[in-house]
């Protein structure tokens, strides 16, 4: 049995403002191919299929075309799990239709236990594995909120929670696998995964419920499939388990890593894990320094004659009051398109006028709440119910599904 595993395709999704639509389309494509070239079985996407919980119509269409794609290929059956960044109700809307389709959907935590476990069966209708298709698991779908509790009651009583649900799920799994394969799915932060430099933050404090253990997954799992961080790797030294990453760098320091999907093929009892670079499209490049540092690194990408997209941030000591156009006509005619451009010289004389060490921009926003605490004085303990009660918040906000209303 042959396996591909992805996830955090974050359809929709933009860079400072430019749309990523048309690298999606291009990855979507590729992945087709790939799935036909090589015979694969089973395709399993581990969440974060749209970048927000109300995606744009063309997000949604890339997502039903591909969809239909995948049902005219060898793949004869796919699994879909929700992640922090999907609305749950709107992935699972048409899930009771394309389950005829084998395409099984499980976008939100469910009323049983045993609908999390998929029995999957080929297309002579023999059993064929076992999908343990756990999603994303909010607060809500775990506890009640305690009044009084501290955080770091409220962290371990998350963590024990999602460990409980997966042992839950696991144990269904075993009692129906009768030595099939066992896969299992998840939208999570295990322990021991390295970040990518400059994965979102809003993925640490808004969609991370804990770092959970590792050894929350059972040996007897043939393979463990994850989504949530952006980088491929095996996690615990564990060959079999492992994230595969989002196919295109969703920030400028993620270009800097390989972008995969991971073929995963299944012979009993051996498992053997391939990494298949995805082709890049649009080169990521920032650039950062003095003009002369600037200037000369245009031009060699002017001659190496590739689409990129440029982050970059003048650094120098002398004033260049045209700056940003001087950038521009060095690239004018070129397939060079900047994202963002920073002067440091015009930053450093702005902040100094305001008398501020730093802009709003570059505080997130535990740390904007942090600082109205310390400039209102509010001291022990009010302040820590305070904020107990606003990291609250923001958890309920970013877990709110607006398709469900």
């Amino acid at each position: 049995m042959k396996i591909l595993h992805t996830s955090d395709w974050h359809l929709g999704g933009s860079l400072f403002g430019r749309k990523r639509d048309e690298e999606h389309i291009l990855f979507l494509d590729w992945l087709i191919k790939l799935i036909e070239k090589e015979k694969i079985d089973v395709l399993l996407v581990c969440g974060d299929i749209f970048d927000s919980s109300l995606p744009s119509n063309r997000a949604q269409e890339m997502y039903y075309n591909f969809l239909c794609q995948v049902n005219s290929t060898n793949c004869h059956n796919v699994v879909i799990i929700g992640g922090n960044h999907d609305s749950p109700s709107l992935l699972n809307a048409p899930s009771k239709l394309l389950k005829y389709l084998n395409i099984y959907i499980i976008g939100s935590k469910t009323d049983s236990i045993e609908e999390e476990v998929i029995l999957l069966k080929d297309r002579n209708k023999e059993p064929q594995a076992v999908i343990c298709a756990v999603p994303f698991l909010r607060e809500r779908d775990l506890r009640l909120m305690e009044f009084g509790e501290s955080l770091q009651d409220k962290e371990q009583k998350l963590v024990a929670g999602v460990t409980n649900h997966y042992q839950q799920v696991f144990e269904c799994a075993f009692r129906m696998a009768n030595g099939l394969p066992l896969i299992a799915m998840g939208h999570l932060f295990v322990s021991g995964a390295i970040l990518q430099e400059g994965e979102a933050v809003r993925e640490l404090y808004m969609g991370n419920l804990g770092h959970i253990p590792g050894d929350i997954f059972p040996a007897e799992l043939d393979y463990v499939a994850l989504g949530h961080l952006h980088r491929q790797q095996e996690v615990a030294n564990r060959v079999n388990v492992r994230y595969s990453g989002s196919p295109i760098p969703l920030s400028f320091k993620e270009a800097e890593t390989e972008k995969s999907v991971l073929v995963v093929e299944l012979d009993n009892p051996v498992i053997q894990v391939k990494a298949v670079e995805i082709p890049s499209q649009i080169r990521l490049i920032q650039i950062q320094g003095d003009w002369d540092t600037i200037s000369s690194e245009l031009i060699q990408l002017r001659d190496e004659n590739q689409e990129c997209w440029l982050d970059i941030n003048y650094t120098g000591n002398d004033i260049r009051t045209n700056l940003k156009e001087d950038i521009l006509s060095l690239c004018k005619g070129y397939n060079l398109q900047i994202l963002r451009l920073q002067n440091e010289q015009v930053i450093k004389r702005v902040l100094a006028r305001q008398n501020l060490e730093e802009t709003l921009d570059s505080l997130n926003p535990q740390e904007v709440f942090r600082r109205c605490l310390e400039q209102n004085k509010i001291g022990e303990p009010l302040a820590e119910e305070l904020w107990q009660c606003y990291n609250e918040a923001l958890q309920v906000l970013s877990e709110k599904d607006i398709n469900a209303e």
